[in-house]
């Protein structure tokens, strides 16, 4: 064998090898990204479960242990930890969907979600006025397959007509109860409303209760313009917002839909973010008062926002949980509000003041009981208000607006 020369030995001696990273000579395993992958899936798979919260959690530190590590392949690790995330993000979000059905099967049910406490407990019943009114039969119709009833100017001559929601036929009767006429409508609507327009006549809103959107429909039974609810309707109502003699319109959304006015063409005007928007209620502009827009909501309180959207107010008199609610002008010209809570109604003022309050049927406070649950009107025509209800014995009761 050859030897090297002395002097190539010696350079290849004195020659020393560079240090080598540890980490650059054995990267780090690939178990970390691999469960951080797999912990992702199945976050994901199993967000609807709700574990997907929990499991994208742990996916999501394992791919971020692994990456800090440094040296590895790191794909693996980065799906792991974006699909972790999406599991962690889905998991919130269908338990925000479950909380919303929650509140529709609890309304479905008739379940007051707080139990009435204090005076609301055990309401007291009205003193009798004296003398009493006497209800008698004036007329009866049947209309087969009749889902909804609105009173409003339909012909704008100055005659209010009674207007019945059939399946796919409006039946408009006159006050004697003589049908004067039918009119085609689009589709199937579980409750209706007359508004007024000075440029387009009388209108009518219908809509189903939670149902994807509210329709404006004409005189030939057309829709004129509908506005889509996204997670559902409770609610829709018309309303002189800005004294006009032109009615706009407040819808009233499930979910986090909130509240939203609409202007009589069906232009968003504002909104308010409200959690279930129960009931609405346009008190309407008057020469020496302005509307007056109001809405019960998840927390159980009345809300009050003026004619702009502007928050006034947020009541809950007497501690109770108020789903069903309206409002009207006294003949004074104030406004009072009706709402419900437990089996007991409670008239209040616009500062939360209690006017009275007595029994009235405990459906009519639950989220599912239908949106109107008490009307206001000149019953003897002498020009008081008076407030119609089903009280606690499931009777009709009269009231004014004192509590008599």
């Amino acid at each position: 064998m050859l030897d090297a020369p002395a002097g190539r030995r010696q350079n290849d001696a004195g020659m020393e090898t560079a240090p080598q990273d540890a980490r650059s000579a054995f990267p780090p395993p690939t178990g970390l990204a691999l469960a951080s992958l797999l912990l992702g899936i199945a976050a994901l798979g199993l967000s609807f479960l709700l574990l997907g919260f929990l499991i994208g959690a742990v996916g999501a530190a394992l791919g971020v242990a692994y990456l800090m590590k440094k040296g590895g392949p790191t794909t693996m690790a980065r799906w792991g930890i974006v699909l972790s995330l999406l599991g962690v993000f889905a998991s919130i979000g269908f338990a925000a969907l479950y909380f919303h059905y929650y509140h529709l099967m609890s309304s479905q049910f008739g379940i007051t979600l707080v139990p009435p406490t204090g005076a609301l407990a055990s309401p007291p019943l009205l003193p009798a006025s004296s003398p009493l009114l006497k209800s008698n039969l004036a007329w009866s119709v049947t209309i087969p397959g009749a889902q909804a009833l609105c009173a409003g100017d339909w012909e704008s001559d100055g005659s209010a007509r009674v207007l019945v929601a059939a399946g796919l036929v409006l039946h408009v009767l006159d006050l004697t109860g003589v049908e004067k006429s039918t009119l085609p409508l689009p589709e199937r609507f579980t409750a209706i409303e007359c508004g007024r327009s000075k440029a387009a006549g009388a209108r009518l809103l219908g809509y189903t209760l939670w149902g994807g959107q509210v329709s404006v429909i004409d005189h030939t039974g057309k829709i004129s313009w509908s506005h889509n609810a996204g997670m559902g309707l409770d609610g829709a109502h018309w309303g002189d917002l800005n004294g006009d003699g032109n009615d706009e319109m407040i819808v009233g959304m499930n979910g986090f839909g909130g509240l939203k006015a609409l202007s009589g063409d069906g232009k968003k005007l504002w909104s308010a973010s409200l959690g279930n928007v129960w009931s609405q209620a346009i008190v309407a502009a008057a020469a020496n008062r302005p509307a007056l827009v109001l809405a019960t909501d998840g927390s159980g309180s009345v809300n009050l926002f003026d004619a702009a959207g502007r928050r006034q107010n947020a009541l809950r008199p007497e501690g109770g949980y108020y789903a069903g609610m309206t409002a009207g002008a006294t003949e004074s010209n104030s406004v009072q509000i009706l709402a419900f809570s437990g089996n007991a109604v409670v008239a209040f003022d616009q500062a939360g003041k209690v006017a009275w309050m007595t029994s009235a049927r405990s459906g009519a406070a639950s989220t599912g009981s239908p949106r109107v649950c008490a009307v206001m009107g000149d019953l003897t025509g002498e020009g008081a208000k008076e407030w119609a209800f089903i009280d606690g014995g499931g009777d009709l009761e009269i009231a004014t607006t004192g509590g008599q």
